[in-house]
């Protein structure tokens, strides 16, 4: 009989969490440890156990503590349960029980086309907008051929004002925060990740080459950086950062550009831009134009504590205020 029980990274199976059927990089022990680092939160899997302890199906998820609120958060950027997908739907009753017993007030997963749980009983869906790249057969020549025009001429202009594209360092973080919090404050936005997180997935996994941070410099002066995530046939374009005042030097394109070269050369199948909010045009176009198709994904937001939902509908309208928002990029470390 199967039955719920919380794991935690520390618990022997863990490691085979990422062994599981539609596991990610996402999901194994390296990324759990940018998780923790980065949230400064326990990273925590309700698992569906069979009698003789084997997992036969888990999700992890991260534990914030965000003022009054507990809400275990599916790990950050593809968050559903991996496992045997079938014997999730009959148990999802329990999975609540867990939550409520472990103090939690909210969960948030995230539910792309592919994944095994679409739906949470009474959860408020909020649609956002994910862009996959299909690189199956590609070449650095036939990517290349295959641009609009429009493309082939901004990365073209990249290169005519002396941009260069080279791996970033461990010691460069200083400019690479700067030019985060730049693109924050440019997009009048409070959700970007904090420092520590980036820097996580730098000790993590740039030492094998999983994490690649470029970085484009023009006059030795970087303008840009770009975060690529290599799993196997995907890779996931992570994070993009430039300078406000080096946007017409297009650096932006560059990077991009040599990230969806790299992962050819790689043998990536796939260029996952992950999400985007649906109201993010200049995003959503930047992503298209590379060739990018939309495919679903949502956030799942489940409540298990009404008032507490409103203090947390409270703080979301304050972030998305141009004022509110640079507050809270203040006291998440962003300079700007």
């Amino acid at each position: 009989m199967l039955h719920w029980n919380v794991l935690t990274s520390a618990d022997p199976e863990w490691q085979g969490l990422y062994a599981l059927p539609a596991a990610t990089i996402f999901h194994g022990e390296r990324w759990c440890r940018v998780l923790e680092r980065g949230f400064g939160g326990p990273v925590e899997a309700p698992a569906l156990l069979s009698g003789d302890g084997r997992v036969v199906a888990a999700w992890p998820a991260c534990m914030l503590t965000l003022g009054p609120v507990r809400m275990l958060y599916g790990v950050f950027p593809k968050g559903n349960f991996v496992g045997e997908a079938e014997t999730i739907a009959e148990h999802l009753d329990g999975l609540r029980d867990v939550c409520r017993s472990r103090g939690v007030h909210a969960v948030r997963m995230i539910a792309c086309e592919d994944d095994p749980v679409r739906d949470l009983p009474g959860a408020i869906r909020t649609e956002q907008v994910r862009h996959v790249l299909d690189l199956a057969g590609r070449t650095p020549e036939s990517l290349w051929d295959g641009y609009k025009q429009i493309v082939r001429r901004q990365v073209r202009q990249a290169r005519k004002a002396g941009l260069e594209v080279r791996p970033m360092g461990r010691e460069e973080f200083g400019a690479f925060h700067e030019m985060q919090a730049e693109m924050l404050a440019r997009n009048t936005s409070a959700t970007g990740l904090s420092p520590a997180f980036h820097e996580a997935i730098w000790d993590e996994l740039a030492g094998d080459g999983t994490a690649e941070f470029l970085v484009a410099e023009g006059d030795g002066v970087p303008v840009g950086a770009i975060v690529g995530i290599h799993d196997g046939r995907v890779t996931y374009y992570f994070a993009g950062c430039s300078r406000t005042d080096a946007l017409a030097m297009r650096p932006n394109d560059l990077l991009m550009h040599t990230l969806i070269e790299h992962a050819i050369e790689r043998g990536a199948e796939t260029l996952d831009f992950l999400s985007s909010a649906a109201g993010d045009a200049g995003l959503i176009r930047f992503k298209e134009k590379w060739g990018g198709e939309r495919r679903p994904f949502d956030l799942l937001e489940w409540w298990f504590s009404p008032w507490r939902r409103g203090l947390w509908m409270a703080g979301m309208a304050l972030a998305r205020n141009r004022a509110g928002a640079a507050v809270i990029r203040w006291l998440r470390g962003h300079s700007t």
